[in-house]
């Protein structure tokens, strides 16, 4: 059984390809279903963010489950297969789990450490379980992962200092403005971007807020902790003038703000300049406001020069995290070598048991006169030899390397065991089970012919 880790971000793709695959949270358990429904994919889970799409599963078909889920990105972005397949990573079985490691742990974020990832994939999790596509594998993947980013934020300095993508906004801001003291700041959206953005503007000197939502109240409740303005999208254009920093993070499918009502605002501003960061996937704000004079926009790919400060400062912590994460790593790579194993053992036990059964029934003649005991006395020790001489193989086979020895290895026990061989015999000695055989003996002790 393998696993495969497949899909795009924002280092692989632009803004406006993310936007085309940005996946409803609705829409994830029909996804996962129909994609179990190929006969390579046995186990799926997907991850859809801001920053990235990506699609995990289990599989005993590499290239077909592969070639499968770039079918469906294909489909979903509405684009020739080599188009999107310029900007997709696939990672098979260990770099496929150092990779969901490392996202989980915010080491492979646009903002190195931030914590909101681990947030989302946990629910990518919670989306597997409720749609029914996480099974044995999945469950014990994700478990492993969280433990990884736990161990990693834990034992490093990778998780101080929060930062994320709406600090970098603000930092951006300050860039721009110098002090923001004084500056009118709208928000669009209440969620968690827009109450961390809130926070960190605020720590920056403004006090005048506005939140505007489509659900008022989730606007009146933000608006509220942050003494702030409640408004509803319909009012949007009312305040819009207003503005001297807008940052947009709703969870709209389409543009919210467009050029018109922009354009509208900048002539009552009269030449104030007006800073607009979106960092919404798919975008809200329409890229042609970017053309209107004095309106400066930004998408969340701009932010990687601010990004790429925060990195060089935390690089030193995301390298201790990244030693942690190989050891957990390496502990979920024997974990699932193990999985492989488990049938083999079971054959070599099942056959080994058939043929000490058939050296017992050939020893009967010389038995004929054992009493009970006698009789429990030489199955038992029959037993024990066995074990003995088992345990050094059956011990290997349950810590095999995850690599070409561990596959030999496997391959010379099926050999030295004969099972191949051992398969293709008649059904009758392959049908005659273990009870049987015992009673056949207990049967022959006890009526002496």
């Amino acid at each position: 059984m393998r696993i495969c880790h497949i899909g795009l971000n924002h280092k692989t793709a632009p803004v406006e390809l993310r936007e085309r695959l940005a996946v409803v949270e609705t829409d994830i358990s029909e996804i996962l279903n129909q994609r179990i429904e190929h006969p390579a994919i046995r186990e799926a889970a997907l991850l859809s963010t801001c920053n990235r799409v990506e699609m995990t599963v289990v599989t005993h078909d590499p290239d077909a489950a592969i070639a499968a889920v770039h079918e469906w990105f294909a489909g979903t972005a509405g684009m020739p297969m080599e188009e999107v397949c310029d900007h997709l990573y696939s990672h098979t079985t260990d770099a496929a789990i150092r990779h969901l490691f490392s996202v989980a742990s915010g080491l492979d974020s646009l903002v190195l450490g931030e914590p909101q990832i681990l947030g989302q994939v946990k629910n990518s999790y919670e989306h597997a379980l409720t749609a029914g596509t996480a099974g044995h594998v999945l469950h014990r993947l994700y478990q492993s992962t969280f433990a990884a980013a736990k161990r990693a934020r834990s034992e490093t300095g990778i998780g101080k200092q929060s930062v994320n993508i709406s600090s970098c906004a603000v930092e951006l801001a300050r860039h721009i403005f110098g002090d923001l003291s004084g500056k009118t700041v709208l928000l669009m959206g209440a969620g968690e971007m827009a109450e961390l953005a809130a926070r960190h503007l605020r720590g920056n000197g403004c006090t005048d807020i506005l939140v505007a939502n489509r659900t008022l109240q989730r606007a009146q409740n933000l608006a509220l902790e942050f003494e702030g303005h409640a408004l509803t999208m319909e009012q949007l254009p009312d305040y819009l003038d207003a503005a001297d920093i807008i940052l947009s993070s709703t969870g709209a499918s389409t543009f919210v703000l467009l050029p018109d009502a922009v354009q509208a605002a900048m002539k009552k501003r009269k030449g104030k300049p007006m800073f607009l960061v979106d960092i919404a996937v798919p975008r809200d704000i329409d890229p042609r406001i970017g053309d209107i004079d004095g309106a400066y926009l930004y998408d969340i790919d701009d932010l990687q020069q601010v990004v790429q400060g925060n990195m060089e400062n935390r690089q030193h912590e995301a390298d201790q995290a990244r030693l942690l994460i190989e050891e957990e790593a390496l502990a979920f790579l024997r974990w699932l070598k193990s999985l492989e194993s488990v049938p083999l053992i079971r054959n070599i036990q099942q056959q080994m048991d058939i043929r000490r059964l058939d050296e017992l029934e050939k020893a009967q003649r010389y038995m004929k006169g054992f009493n009970e005991q006698q009789q429990q006395a030489v199955e038992q020790f029959s037993r024990a030899l066995m074990k003995r001489y088992m345990h050094p193989t059956l011990k290997t086979l349950k810590s095999l390397p995850d690599d070409i020895e561990g596959d030999l290895l496997m391959g010379a026990a099926n050999r030295l065991f004969d099972l191949d061989a051992s398969d293709s015999k008649s059904n009758k000695t392959e049908s005659l089970s273990t009870a049987t055989k015992i009673s056949n003996i207990k049967g022959n002790n006890e009526h002496p012919s």
